[in-house]
């Protein structure tokens, strides 16, 4: 009998955010659980696809970063520490509008 000295080939089922596209696992369920609270999933009702999220403009710790405080346009200039989802004020933003037609 022979040695199999050839790797065997090994096929692995990830799922992936269809929003963001960085968010991936092994579990179906960690992914659905994510997708309810990306920022980038308008049905999240989140910051980045509001049309009052206005990104941060200066320096950030290094470059090409925007940086912080990020800010909410929808009252008086709300600093945000983080994005948020499921917002009150939330309407959405041009590109959001765009895709969902």
């Amino acid at each position: 009998m022979a040695a199999v000295d050839l790797p065997m080939p090994l096929v692995v089922t990830r799922h992936q955010c269809p929003h963001c596209r960085r968010y991936t696992r092994a579990s179906l369920t960690r992914v659905q659980q994510h997708m309810a609270v990306c920022w980038k999933n308008p049905a999240a009702r989140g910051c980045k696809t509001c049309k009052h999220f206005e990104p941060a403009t200066s320096e950030g710790p290094y470059e090409g970063h925007p940086g912080w405080p990020e800010e909410c346009g929808a009252g008086e200039g709300i600093e945000l520490e983080h994005p948020i989802v499921h917002c009150p004020f939330w309407e959405p933003d041009a590109y959001t509008k765009r895709s969902a037609a």
